[in-house]
């Protein structure tokens, strides 16, 4: 017969209370995500989401299809600095799965200045030449700010929902086709 003494009941007890603290610790613990963005100061820019355009049949005449984006294509000035920067919207054609290419591409822009979407505003501006449908085959600029003085204590995030136009040549072949738009941004 096995003889217990004080000591080890208490050994037992102790035994016992450290491995249940230990389950109670690990039902009860939980864990917490931090993310945290520590935004640099100076120049970013961005699109909106994709844009998809109604589906067409094919026609022995040329089609146009016009859509707007969304959202804003949009640039974001931290600098408080007097000098400018200037964007270029281009888009080299759009594909089909058989090696067909569209080129007739064309954009407008949806406001005649930039929407302003926070901070201080002034100073930005959208090219006269997007005022009306341009073709953006090659770099065309977009939204621009100029070198002055006036632009030393701006901050400033702007933006546009532009206006997509795309020419359907006659007999062009079915098929998905797709394209990117490349927005790019340029300091003085």
């Amino acid at each position: 017969m096995i003889r217990f003494t004080p000591r080890i009941i208490i050994y037992m007890v102790w035994i016992t209370l450290l491995f249940s603290s230990s389950l109670m610790y690990y039902t009860y613990a939980a864990t917490a995500t931090i993310t945290l963005e520590v935004k640099g100061v100076g120049l970013r820019h961005g699109t909106p989401d994709n844009i998809n355009l109604w589906t067409p049949t094919t026609s022995s005449t040329d089609q146009e299809i016009t859509g707007q984006f969304s959202g804003n294509f949009w640039i974001e000035d931290l600098q408080w600095d007097i000098t400018g920067h200037y964007t270029t919207i281009q888009c080299d054609g759009i594909y089909g799965s058989e090696g067909n290419k569209l080129t007739g591409i064309y954009l407008k822009a949806g406001n005649v200045t930039p929407t302003y979407i926070g901070w201080i505003t002034g100073n930005v501006f959208i090219s006269n030449e997007l005022t009306n449908y341009a073709s953006i085959l090659n770099p065309v600029t977009y939204i621009y700010k100029p070198t002055a003085i006036a632009n030393a204590w701006l901050w400033n995030t702007y933006g546009d929902n532009p206006w997509l136009k795309i020419i359907i040549p006659g007999w062009t072949p079915p098929g998905t086709y797709s394209g990117t738009i490349v927005f790019s941004l340029y300091p003085y």
